[in-house]
């Protein structure tokens, strides 16, 4: 037992050992500027190279940090030019990835080139996330998609006829399955959006009505998909709104941030060319 205690106290040591002079060393690194800059002032010639090294290594940090910054910074101001360029496309991705659903509809979205928003507020007035969900009009899963679009673009066993719980060729690619019902929703959401220009609001009542029951140029002929059109165009105009002002404050952040990198290495660079003028360029 007193082996054990002395050994575990050995560990111990080493470890506040190592913290402490990685704390040293980083401390270092920090006030390595501030010691370049008083050095100048001395008249010796003779400052530790450690301090040297320290500095350099600081600064090329932070020099990296900046490089990096400029290749990211970017990326959120594009991906909000782009949502405001195409609005029915978004590379944004929606929050809870760890739930499948979530998961499926980022996937396939992004896949489709359509906005995870859209989709999710499709399945919202859909079918309100419910798998298990047929229509009067025999749609049928989350996207609630009628059997003959499930046949013409699943490439599945399954007909899509059957009830929710019926036993299916296909299990894995059922249309009642929650991963292949947002897999073949996304696909025909596509087809509707290129056929109709982009327009999402016909490609939506298409969607719901049918392709024969559009007429561009007027109002939906239905007053179910008017008011169909109208709830997903608001709940996806309002996830639109906070992905945007998420983007943009991402965005304000890093551009922040780049610029204190930026300052913070142009003070050093200042700090070497005090320090060479007076100790280096001086007789």
């Amino acid at each position: 037992m007193p082996a054990v205690s002395t050994a575990a106290r050995r560990r111990k040591r080493r470890a506040r050992g190592g913290f402490i002079r990685f704390f040293l060393i980083v401390v270092r690194f920090i006030i390595s500027p501030f010691v370049l800059f008083l050095d100048s002032f001395q008249a010796k010639k003779n400052l530790d190279r450690g301090w040297l090294f320290s500095f350099f290594l600081l600064t090329s940090l932070l020099m990296l940090m900046t490089g990096v910054g400029l290749l990211v910074v970017d990326r959120p101001t594009g991906k909000t030019l782009q949502m405001l360029a195409d609005p029915s496309r978004n590379e944004e991705v929606l929050a809870g990835a760890f739930q499948p659903v979530i998961t499926a509809i980022n996937r396939y979205s992004l896949q489709n080139q359509l906005d995870p928003n859209l989709v999710y507020s499709i399945i919202k007035a859909e079918s309100n996330f419910k798998a298990g969900a047929v229509s009067r009009a025999g749609a049928r899963g989350l996207m609630q998609i009628m059997p003959e679009v499930w046949r013409q673009y699943s490439h599945s066993s399954c007909d899509g006829e059957h009830a929710y719980g019926d036993p299916c060729a296909d299990p894995r690619n059922c249309i009642f399955n929650p991963e292949a019902n947002i897999r073949v929703g996304t696909r025909y959401f596509r087809v509707l959006l290129d056929r109709y220009n982009g327009r999402a609001d016909l490609a939506l009542e298409a969607y719901n009505a049918g392709l024969t029951n559009v007429q561009p140029g007027f109002a939906p002929k239905f007053a179910e998909t008017r008011s169909y059109v109208q709830k997903i165009l608001a709940a996806w105009r309002e996830l639109r709104r906070v992905s945007l002002a998420g983007q943009l404050r991402l965005s304000l952040s890093m551009q922040a941030g780049l610029k204190v990198l930026f300052g913070l290495s142009f003070l050093c660079w200042l700090i070497l060319f005090w320090w060479a003028n007076r100790k280096l360029f001086r007789d």
